[in-house]
């Protein structure tokens, strides 16, 4: 009996001390509610499990958030018009504006995000300049501001990662899963929708249209998914996307895409712009921008319908249902269900 009564004890300690052991083993984060994230620069970011308060960096971040996990939003990065409020729930329209920490508009209110009091700070785009360069600035943000900041890598070809990888950050999987899926439908429906030549195409984004978006880069990345030849190429301007009308002579693109409503006027009423192939065949397009643009301004996730928007332009024996894709998109990736009306104003018929 008292062999039997020692051997039950010798395994009961055993167990206790294995039982402890585990919990020693557990990284001390865990214990205490946290989790640590490794972003895309590689720099180990502690950050608590259970994520309910979110600034983002930028446009970029503010989209893909914003449509993951919206009513985790602290803050915008810039303010809605009215347009886009027509989009964005109504609870969004109140939020407060932190800037934007990247770009030529850099004006991110570090005072502003304090006081909101984010969890994490999240950077989502290109990475900007070197590795290092960059996470040392993010790390002196978020010192800065009390606050972890962390940078997702994103561009066209890897959103559904992000999609997912975000989705399961944010306790969200099965919202990241969803979005991931539909974009690599779309990319799909796409690709089969390509026939012929890649089409050349010109995009501006500036009233006089002159100032050119340039092939090769994340602001051309839309047009090229979709199967486009961007003509106005880093060669041909070396400082900037400043181009002349006899260079455009020159390259006589087939497609001219406009950003703004002047830019549009002008490519399409001025005689000096008449002797480019795409205005004589009425190829000139003002691209849709509400909430976001459909190619560019900001290089955001609103480009997956940009992509269909691109298609129906260049393929249009696929038979691509513009409208009825844009209201889908809508609906799934803003929960915005719009009127056919206010379709057909996006996109700008």
């Amino acid at each position: 009996m008292k062999k039997a009564l020692l051997i039950v004890t010798l395994v009961f300690a055993s167990v206790s001390l294995l039982a402890a052991q585990a919990i020693d083993e557990q990284p001390a984060s865990e214990e205490a509610g946290y989790q640590v994230f490794v972003d895309d620069l590689g720099r180990e970011v502690t950050l608590p499990s259970d994520i309910t308060r979110i600034a983002p960096s930028g446009s970029n971040a503010q989209v893909i958030v914003f449509q993951i996990a919206p009513e985790k939003l602290v803050g915008l990065s810039t303010a809605l018009g009215d347009a886009e409020k027509t989009v964005y729930p109504e609870f969004t329209h109140s939020l407060p504006v932190f800037g934007t920490l990247y770009g030529k508009k850099a004006n991110l209110n570090r005072e502003t995000l304090i006081l909101a009091s984010p969890q994490v700070v999240i950077d989502v785009g290109d990475i900007k300049g070197s590795v290092e360069d960059m996470a040392r600035e993010l790390d002196q943000v978020s010192a800065d501001v009390g606050v972890p900041v962390i940078f997702i890598e994103a561009n066209m070809r890897n959103y559904p990662e992000v999609f997912r990888r975000l989705g399961a950050l944010l306790g969200y999987a099965e919202r990241g899963e969803q979005l991931a899926s539909y974009y690599e439908g779309a990319v799909k429906e796409i690709e089969a929708s390509k026939s012929g030549t890649a089409p050349k195409v010109y995009i501006t984004s500036s009233n006089d249209g002159l100032y050119a978006i340039i092939g090769g880069k994340s602001h051309a990345e839309c047009a090229e998914m979709a199967g486009a030849e961007v003509v106005v190429t880093s060669k041909l301007v070396q400082t900037n996307g400043n181009v002349s009308l006899e260079t455009l002579y020159q390259l006589d693109p087939q497609y001219i895409f406009a950003y703004t409503e002047e830019g549009y006027k002008t490519i399409t009423t001025a005689p000096e712009w008449a002797l480019l192939e795409a205005v004589q065949k009425g190829r000139v397009y003002l691209v849709p921008d509400m909430p976001h643009g459909f190619i560019d301004q900001p290089v955001c996730s609103n480009r997956i319908v940009g992509l269909y928007y691109l298609a129906s332009v260049f393929y249009p024996e696929a038979g691509i249902d513009l409208a009825a894709r844009t209201k889908e998109f809508y609906s799934l990736f803003y929960r915005a269900d719009l009127t056919d009306e206010q379709i057909q104003a996006i996109l700008n018929r």
